[in-house]
């Protein structure tokens, strides 16, 4: 079954093939390089990416087909709410229509029986107005045929040429972060985001990188920043090259900072063996068998095997003006396959991390649920609220492991919680039990607001017999508010 987009299309080449008389105009040309449409791309099918919708869009269709050809799309139908927002107050009329409340109200209801009705029947005409169509014609080009009296490129702000696609990307791009990273761009640029959003959906087939025609015209208010793209591609080449430089001569100390002797001695022993590094003479033995015990224990998340003597030696006479760490086996194996990070793996890595960071300092152990989600949820708290100030390398690596633990994987940081951090949780927590039961046992007295709302509450709850009655007359109930400054009561007064 053909979709209607489709039969236009297939009307379409009829058409073409038959050639139009020398009096009749056509609707609409699509097939006009300078049209940012492509007869490719079905963007009103009912499978379409609801991101394609766009105002220009809509109203090209509308003029294309006619209401009554329109309305054969699953999609314009259903677009109808997004439409509304021409007609609203803060649109300015920028689609050729002045704001009307009842309008968006209408629209917003999404049906198709009321555009008989005012005051959608003054809305839908058979074709949009002429300012709609300058409006759809600013992002869309010449797609609305060859009538004389349609715009120029010139009227709506286009400039037709033969542009790099690479820089038309670039400028739709721009286009479209605009609001959070201007580029020197001219306010107005925002006029064209449907240009952007054209060269990226109307004219790129879904699931391809590559535009089925050429980009031939672009915003008159980017042609600068469209046409600067080569500059801007070799200052970004240049720039990209010093930092190659940069941090290919990095000094030696920014090169093994946060390394330990493992990762030193583990990363020179594995990139000698890949041909990367040139070593002052052969690995010794062991090396190799000691490097892949590291690779093994460390992914595990157990703790580093010892160093032997001969590949210290080695380690140490090798220079480090080239040196290249290499990433640790278990973030890489977190980075790669953070499934694999199970109970075990998680608790082997808390437990040899903590040894090797704090052996010296008193580790708390705790083994009730309750008291380990209590202290978790004090911990986390004092991150998030900025709290937490660590004084001892064992904190600065719990409060690590709190922020990388996986989820539902906090136990093993409850079994060995520095001293510190459990002294400083558990005072918070207890002032904040101090604080409940305080304000349990002594309630806020009553405020004025409060009386007031109680004796309302009194009065609607008071039996009337003669409330009922039709004839019954009204009755005033007033109340004392406070006193100004002159000394008078002020009351608010309320009618049945």
């Amino acid at each position: 079954m053909f979709s209607a987009f489709t039969r236009f299309f297939a009307m379409l080449g009829i058409g073409l093939a038959l050639g139009f008389s020398a009096s009749a105009q056509s609707t609409n040309s699509i097939d006009s390089p300078t049209c940012m449409l492509s007869s490719e791309t079905s963007f009103l099918d009912s499978g379409t990416n609801r991101n394609y919708y766009s105002h220009e869009l809509y109203i090209w269709t509308w003029y294309a087909y006619g209401l009554e050809g329109a309305s054969d799309f699953p999609r314009w139908n259903n677009w109808q709410y997004a439409f509304s927002s021409c007609f609203e107050k803060e649109a300015n009329g920028k689609c050729g229509w002045k704001p009307h409340r009842k309008t968006v109200k209408e629209l917003n209801r999404n049906r198709t029986d009321n555009r008989n009705k005012n005051p959608l029947k003054k809305v839908f005409t058979d074709r949009p107005p002429p300012e709609a169509v300058k409006f759809a014609m600013r992002s869309l080009g010449t797609c609305f045929g060859d009538d004389p009296a349609l715009p120029t490129l010139a009227d709506v702000g286009l400039v037709e040429g033969d542009f790099d696609m690479d820089a038309c990307f670039d400028l739709a791009r721009a286009i479209q972060n605009y609001e959070y990273y201007p580029q020197g761009l001219p306010p107005e640029i925002v006029n064209y985001e449907t240009w952007a959003k054209a060269l990226e959906h109307y004219l790129t087939p879904w699931g391809e990188e590559t535009p089925v025609k050429a980009c031939a015209v672009v915003p008159e208010p980017g042609l600068a920043f469209l046409l600067a793209y080569p500059e801007r591609q070799e200052q970004k080449r240049q720039a990209d090259e010093q930092a190659r430089i940069a941090y290919a001569n990095r000094p030696i100390a920014e090169r093994i900072k946060g390394l330990d002797a493992y990762r030193m001695a583990y990363s020179l022993v594995y990139r000698t063996k890949s041909g990367e590094h040139s070593p002052t003479r052969p690995l010794p033995d062991g090396a190799i068998e000691w490097s892949d015990d590291y690779y093994t224990k460390v992914r595990n998340g157990e703790a580093e095997p010892e160093i032997p003597d001969a590949v210290s030696v080695w380690a140490v006479e090798q220079p480090l003006d080239k040196f290249e760490p290499v990433e640790d086996p278990f973030e890489a194996r977190r980075r790669l396959s953070p499934r694999e990070i199970d109970g075990d793996v998680w608790g082997n890595y808390v437990e040899s991390r903590m040894a090797k960071m704090a052996p010296n300092e008193q580790l708390v152990s705790l083994v009730d649920v309750d008291s380990c989600a209590t202290l978790m949820g004090v911990v986390r708290s004092d991150l998030r609220n900025g709290i937490s100030r660590p004084s001892t390398p064992g904190e600065v690596e719990y409060y690590r492991l709190v922020r990388a633990a996986p989820d539902g994987m906090t136990w093993d940081l409850c079994s060995a919680t520095p001293s510190g951090i459990f002294l400083s949780a558990k005072k918070r927590y207890e002032e904040k039990l101090r604080k409940e039961a305080y304000a349990a046992a002594n309630p806020a007295p009553p405020s004025e607001w409060d009386q007031i709302l109680q004796g309302l509450s009194d009065y609607a709850n008071t039996p009337n017999s003669s409330s009922n009655s039709p004839t019954s007359r009204p009755t005033t109930r007033c109340y004392n508010t406070g006193t100004t400054e002159s000394g008078q009561t002020e009351r608010v007064c309320f009618s049945n």
